[in-house]
């Protein structure tokens, strides 16, 4: 029986080696290197593209609107403007995510893994069920963190494709209607008024101030949407997508947490100390 047990603890030592061997030997460049992780530093640099070039058309349209005469349009230029805060936040998301994306699965398969599989060499060594619940919540964390933007990006891809043509579509929006309020300002024949010039540019009917002002606001509207839709897929959905990725993994290993059962058991031996001392007293008493 003695020998049986043994075998088990040295098969379980075994295995874990080997596990940590292959992490870091294998796993780290393998996974590093894979098509599923390429695409999605690239997504990454995609997105952020997509944000820098938001943020010029932007500017560029604030600019345009300031340049209007009578400083009518200042509080929609200052609109436009304000929005580059919320471009600064979603590209240092970015550029935490593609950090993550480069360095995390290295160091989540080379470092974090490898400990993991030590921490449960020990734990099984010295029979120690916490070590254990560390061990295996160390290796899911590493997991989740190291697949987190990968999942999260692809995700996006497949499920906010049609939300990212709508973004690709107000950038173009904004950059033509920036356009074509400078040529108006700058260019066409001198018989014409400004928003003779820009009804016919824009092949809408801008009569007056309140029909240019209308157009402008619109594609403010655009631009909330498409910032909220842009914080949605690059910052709410790699949160989601770990909380998930945690839960599964958690699921799928079966963590058994230690800390309640140690509490079970002093309770237990606290409930059975008091048993005995109530024997023995009953015991003196007779």
């Amino acid at each position: 029986m003695l020998s049986t047990k043994h075998a088990k603890l040295a098969i379980t030592i075994l295995l874990l080696c080997l596990a940590a061997a292959f992490s870091f030997f294998f796993a780290t460049e393998i996974v590093a290197e894979s098509e599923f992780v390429k695409e999605s530093v690239e997504s990454v640099e995609e997105s952020s593209d997509t944000v820098m070039r938001f943020s010029a058309a932007t500017l560029a349209t604030s600019l345009a609107i300031t340049a209007l005469p009578d400083d009518f349009a200042t509080p929609l230029a200052d609109s436009l403007a304000d929005m580059n805060v919320y471009f600064v936040a979603i590209l240092v998301v970015l550029f935490l995510e593609k950090i993550l994306i480069l360095y995390g699965v290295k160091l989540a398969f080379a470092i974090a893994i490898p400990v993991a599989c030590v921490i449960g060499i020990l734990a099984v060594a010295l029979k120690r069920d916490m070590l254990k619940g560390l061990a295996t919540r160390l290796c899911i964390l590493a997991l989740a963190v190291a697949l987190v933007v990968p999942c999260s990006t692809h995700i996006t891809n497949v499920v906010a494709a049609d939300l990212t043509d709508y973004v690709n579509e107000t950038i173009e929006e904004t950059n033509d209607g920036a356009g074509k309020l400078n040529e108006a300002m700058t260019g066409g024949t001198e018989d014409k008024t400004m928003f003779e010039k820009l009804s016919d540019l824009f092949q809408t009917a801008i009569r007056d101030i309140s029909d240019l002002m209308l157009h402008f606001q619109n594609t403010i509207r655009r631009c909330m949407n498409s910032v909220a839709i842009m914080i949605l897929t690059n910052c709410i959905m790699p949160v989601l997508t770990f909380f998930v990725l945690k839960w599964i993994l958690k699921e799928t290993f079966h963590i058994a947490i230690p800390v309640p059962e140690l509490r079970r058991r002093r309770k237990a031996a606290a409930v059975t100390g008091e048993e005995l001392v109530v024997v023995e007293e009953g015991s003196h008493e007779e």
